[in-house]
């Protein structure tokens, strides 16, 4: 029997803070934007139809699923016919790993050691299969060393999986060296880029991913939905059976509202995605000032410049990170400890272990990512917010720094 898991004291109804919150957790994901929600709005009445449907209402629903594959593909530069609609990224990336794998049969898959779970956890399944995986290290900035890759990459492989970007500490990785690498040695190279599509400017003219994931919910788009591009006649094995849609890859009646409002919010970050990277980061950066100059006994996690716009990531040593979120909440600021599909499982983060970051300092660990809604003015209430949580907390501890 399923055990359903009780609201937290504090999500149930009751008062609210006075108060609007500051939300600073974008890396998980962002509020939907009104012009999204307006154009998703006529799909949840009377424009119902299936896109499968071989009357006019299914006509037109085919019409509008189509209209938004066009603006998926605009935003990272892709032939329409090559977007492929699932319900999640998380169904994205699994699609790309097994389908691949299960394509070829058997191999050899590389990926990074500080990937996310929804492609670690696909590869420990086909390792109990009989494929072969290396996951790559990285250095104490998160980044991969491409002379190690290239060394992996010379011994043969069926598939690179790499992300842009880790959720958690916001190292950017070197895409285009990758996808020159992934060419030279002619292997197939996957790219999970939630974290960054809508986000970043895509690069044009030069070598892509030959699969590339990406979801509207981290950019202001709705939740439920999400893209794998799979560039060329990519051969799949598909996960999902039972019906013809997507190109007989991804079985099952299209969820229509939301993948209208993927195509506007596409749409909206091609457009308005660079000015609202800019302000993040320059808020990001202001907040990272902040805490310095205040509050002793911080590591600041991942590549300090080559990093998500927006995105700040720090253990602080002798306070626990649960504790230093729920005084943040209280205080009516929104905030993260690591990614989001592991916070509840209570084990170190893979990640940071990775980067070479102790136990002690990693209790610590919080992520914040400024988006669309943050002001000029967050970072400095965030960061007395946090410093005088920190040594609160700090004072109740008997050891104090380093405890």
């Amino acid at each position: 029997m399923i055990k359903v898991k009780e609201f937290p004291d504090t999500l149930k109804a009751g008062p609210q803070p006075p108060f609007m919150p500051i939300y600073l957790d974008h890396a998980t994901t962002t509020p939907l934007d009104p012009r999204v929600r307006e154009a998703m709005g006529p799909f949840l009445s009377d424009h119902f139809g299936s896109p499968s449907a071989p009357h006019r209402r299914g006509l037109e629903a085919r019409r509008v699923v189509e209209a938004a594959r066009a603006s998926v593909a605009r935003l990272v530069d892709a032939a329409p016919d090559e977007i492929l609609f699932t319900a999640s990224a998380t169904e994205a990336n699994n699609l790309a790993v097994k389908g691949v794998a299960l394509a070829a049969g058997r191999g050899r898959i590389l990926a990074l050691a500080t990937e996310h779970i929804s492609v670690l956890h696909p590869l420990r399944s086909l390792e109990r299969r009989g494929m072969e995986v290396s996951l790559v290290p990285v250095d104490p900035d998160g980044v991969v060393d491409l002379n190690r890759l290239r060394c992996e990459l010379s011994g043969g492989a069926i598939l690179m999986s790499v992300a842009h970007a880790s959720a958690e500490i916001g190292t950017l990785q070197p895409l285009l060296d990758l996808c020159r690498l992934a060419q030279e040695y002619g292997v197939p190279f996957h790219c999970d880029a939630t974290t960054t599509a809508g986000q970043i400017s895509w690069p044009r003219g030069g070598p892509t991913p030959d699969l590339l994931t990406l979801t509207p919910h981290l950019f202001n788009g709705p939740q439920g939905v999400a893209a794998l591009w799979v560039r060329g006649a990519r051969r799949l094995q598909p996960l999902i059976e039972g019906g013809a849609q997507e190109g007989g890859l991804r079985a099952g009646t299209e969820p229509l509202a939301a993948i209208a409002g993927f195509g506007v919010a596409a749409d909206l970050a091609r457009r308005e995605g660079p000015a609202l990277a800019a302000a993040g980061a320059a808020r990001a950066g202001d907040l990272r000032r902040r805490l310095q100059a205040t509050l002793e006994g911080l590591l600041f996690t991942g590549h300090p410049e080559r990093r998500i716009p927006g995105h700040l990531s720090l253990c602080i040593r002798g306070a626990e990170a649960e504790a230093l979120l729920r005084a943040l909440d209280a205080a009516g600021i929104e905030a993260a400890s690591g990614s989001a599909c592991t916070t509840e499982v209570g084990k170190p983060s893979h990640v940071l272990e990775a980067i070479g970051v102790d136990q002690v300092s990693a209790r610590g660990a919080l992520t914040f990512m400024f988006g669309r809604g943050n002001t000029d003015q967050d970072a400095a209430q965030v960061a007395a917010c946090l410093g005088a949580a920190a040594r609160r907390l700090r004072a109740l501890s008997p050891g104090g720094i380093g405890t």
